[in-house]
């Protein structure tokens, strides 16, 4: 039996690498396409583009992997279908569960990958990534230790980030038009609410003019950056980089700061919901493919598992939306989706 659970294993393999191949060159491809735009600006050449589309394959493959599951066991079963091996199978007494079996093997394996990417790779590449998008503004720079940012007569300096998304050991210098020294904000961290709405805390502030220095110390203090939206968030890392375990501390550390935590909530649930979603695509192929060959070409098959896949997409985007706009749980938002895919799977199954 261990054999024909290989059989079927390898088979579903072959169905899901050509589609793995596919999806990744056309949407690698228009990532490219979009980085080459930024070609010229700053210091940001063709090298980095290629290999900032490069280190942004990973997340997009993740992204994609519900619909590369669902159209792989579509055509791994539909292989089985044609060359009759599925009939030889259920004639033999295998049940249409213990067939699903091998997919739902593979998908858990896939699950357990994905959510170790999502911990440890996806962060390094996405942070790798983002030192090479700073190059497209000019007076930004990063080095080993800090980011460095300037705009008018203003400079940014952030130490590092911690959890991906707070700023911490901040300085920032004010200039006057000819360069001189007039203030500088040192902050333990910030909470960065938007790109245009900080709130600095831990503050010192040191004021310069001609009678001397004049120190303040602030619990908070509210500040707006003089930075474009993407230049301010190129240089922290953006919310669908942060690995799970960063979500959750962010989400404990808004709460206790009293600020509105509910977005990373959601996207904190619909990464730990990405497994489910695998499992229950992956199963879905199955009832898809069963019935007579005669009836419908694997092809239609294939276009049929094409739109589920992207109906399945588009409602994951749909409904999160929904939850940021109407303040939906975020257990329910991450979870109900894939609960309703992975029952409709379940109940076609039992309807064959």
């Amino acid at each position: 039996m261990l054999i024909l659970d290989r059989h079927v294993f390898l088979s579903l393999l072959r169905g899901g690498a050509p589609v793995v191949l596919l999806l990744l060159g056309l949407f690698g491809f228009l990532e490219l396409a979009e980085q080459l735009e930024d070609i010229g600006k700053g210091s940001f050449s063709s090298n980095d583009a290629l290999r900032v589309a490069a280190l942004h394959l990973p997340r997009i493959g993740i992204d994609l992997l519900p619909v590369i599951c669902l159209l792989g066991s579509i055509i791994g079963y539909g292989a089985l279908v044609r060359s009759e091996e599925l009939t030889v199978l259920r004639t033999s007494g295998w049940s249409l569960m213990r067939i699903a079996r091998p997919v739902l093997v593979l998908a858990l394996l896939l699950a357990m990958g994905v959510l170790a990417s999502q911990q440890w790779l996806i962060p390094l590449l996405e942070e790798r990534a983002s030192e090479l998008r700073v190059k497209t503004y000019e007076g930004s720079a990063r080095d080993d230790a800090a980011y460095w940012t300037r705009q008018g007569n203003r400079l940014l300096r952030i130490g590092s980030v911690e959890m991906g998304m707070v700023p911490v050991d901040i300085e920032v210098y004010e200039l006057d038009v000819e360069g001189r020294l007039l203030e500088i904000q040192r902050a333990a961290r910030a909470d960065v609410l938007g790109a245009r709405d900080w709130l600095l805390r831990d503050v010192t502030t040191i004021t310069f003019s001609a009678e001397g220095q004049e120190i303040n110390q602030y619990k908070v203090l509210p500040i707006v950056p003089d930075f474009g939206a993407r230049q301010i968030f190129t240089l922290i890392n953006a919310d669908y980089a942060l690995a799970p375990l960063d979500l959750y501390r962010y989400v404990r550390h808004l709460r206790s700061n009293g600020l509105d935590s509910h977005r990373y909530e959601v996207l904190l649930w619909q990464q730990l919901s990405l497994p489910l979603g695998l499992l229950a695509l992956s199963l879905l192929g199955l009832p898809i493919v069963l019935g007579s060959g005669r009836a419908m070409s694997l092809g239609a098959r294939i276009a049929i598992g094409g739109a589920v896949g992207i109906g399945f997409f588009l409602i994951e985007r749909l409904t999160t939306q929904l939850a940021l706009l109407y303040i939906w749980p975020a257990p329910l938002t991450g979870l109900l989706p894939d609960l309703l895919m992975l029952s409709g799977a379940v109940l076609l199954l039992q309807r064959r």
